[in-house]
């Protein structure tokens, strides 16, 4: 009796390891967790996946939430927003840009503590990034690009100026990206402002989110319907990276896929990093859907399988 139960203990102990070290998770982590519905290993986000996903409804004014294999859909995880367009998420946060109010909102992961009024004084934003300790948004009624601190302190609405109806903002570690619908460019500088190019990228067409990761540089084409990629240095622009949207508004990234919010038909499209597997109806139900953002999990994620 002792042996099998030595054995049993053995094997057990042998498969905990090999889940913590395919997950990247600690023992005491996984003792902190609680217990999966879905303990398949396809249930598991691969290292670097999004954990959850985020949308704006913009024609119902609330913000709608997923599990990041498209289940478990609410369209009312916040309300009381006025015309919320793009959103970006970190690990203990959502932000919006409230449209019709002219503030950035935000919100825990779970719908609590809303602030409607979070960054007030904005110029009809449409876009709004997170990078580490900073919040950037697009102006768009006075062309500027603004930053405040992740704690919505020293707020800043002309941080960029010079922006042609600039609607997506991204913030990576290369820089900060926005989409200038006005020219058809997507426009970049500096974490801290300087070294602006407000043609970085041109022959958009109506270009409206933009989202980065550690190797490229997307964004939507309203006007044809699709997704455009180029390297973070602004080469190798492919305009039709991925084709099929149905009035494509922001876009988001993470470890494995891209997402990006079809307006026209009130969905949450997806695909693989490679542009591969395109899914325009991933998420269904949404109200004029404009922002969409991923929250991220650990680690790296796996290659483009492409090796672009």
């Amino acid at each position: 009796m002792q042996r099998s139960r030595l054995v049993a203990a053995t094997t057990a102990a042998a498969s905990l390891a090999l889940l913590l070290a395919s997950t990247g998770q600690s023992a005491s982590a996984v003792a902190r967790a609680p217990l999966a519905v879905d303990s398949t290993p396809s249930a598991v986000p691969g290292r670097g996946a999004a954990l959850r996903v985020f949308w704006s409804n913009f024609t119902s004014g609330t913000i709608g939430r997923a599990d990041v294999d498209g289940t478990n859909v609410t369209q009312t995880l916040v309300t009381g927003a006025s015309n919320p367009a793009g959103m970006a998420a970190d690990t203990s946060a959502i932000y919006w840009a409230d449209n019709g109010s002219h503030t950035i909102g935000r919100a825990d992961h779970d719908g609590q503590d809303v602030d409607q009024d979070f960054i007030t004084g904005a110029s009809g934003p449409r876009g709004v990034a997170v990078r580490k300790h900073r919040v950037y948004w697009t102006n768009g009624g006075t062309g500027t690009v603004g930053r405040a601190r992740l704690d919505g302190r020293d707020v800043d609405q002309d941080f960029i100026t010079g922006a042609a109806s600039p609607f997506g903002i991204a913030a990576g570690a290369a820089g900060v990206y926005w989409s200038n619908a006005g020219t058809g460019t997507i426009g970049r500088a500096d974490l801290n402002g300087k070294d602006v190019e407000q043609a970085f990228i041109t022959g958009a067409a109506g270009p409206r989110g933009v989202a980065v990761d550690k190797h490229h540089v997307y964004w939507t084409n309203s006007s044809t319907n699709t997704i455009g990629r180029a390297d973070l240095d602004g080469r190798n622009v492919d305009q039709n990276f991925i084709v099929g949207a149905s009035g494509p508004a922001n876009v988001a990234v993470d470890a494995q896929h891209v997402y990006w919010a079809n307006a026209v038909s009130g969905t949450i499209g997806r695909a693989d990093l490679d542009g591969q597997d395109v899914d325009q109806a991933f998420i269904t139900g949404a109200a004029g859907p404009r922002g969409v953002a991923v929250v991220p999990g650990k680690g790296h994620g796996r290659k483009d399988p492409h090796g672009r």
